[in-house]
């Protein structure tokens, strides 16, 4: 039972980190554009597209944070990196 327990925390602690990285993922675009200007002004689609695929990070980040703070108390400590 320990040992299933265990296994169920460390699946959702790396399904977590595996939700950081695409929350970060959703930057590249705005940051592909905002390199991109240098050369040529962006495409209002291409901004507004940009700004729309970030505008629900704060969601991401609460989601990341309950499950955080869910996997502290189930394995009394932080698994942020699930490989530590």
């Amino acid at each position: 039972n320990e040992e299933l327990r265990a296994v169920v925390i460390l699946i959702v602690a790396w399904m977590n980190f595996t939700l950081a990285l695409a929350g970060l993922l959703k930057f590249l675009p705005i940051i592909y554009l905002f390199v991109l200007s240098a050369w040529r002004p962006p495409s209002d689609s291409d901004l507004i597209w940009s700004v729309d695929l970030i505008s629900d990070t704060y969601l991401i980040v609460l989601v990341w944070l309950i499950v955080a703070f869910g996997l502290k108390k189930a394995s009394g400590h932080a698994m942020i990196f699930p490989w530590r």
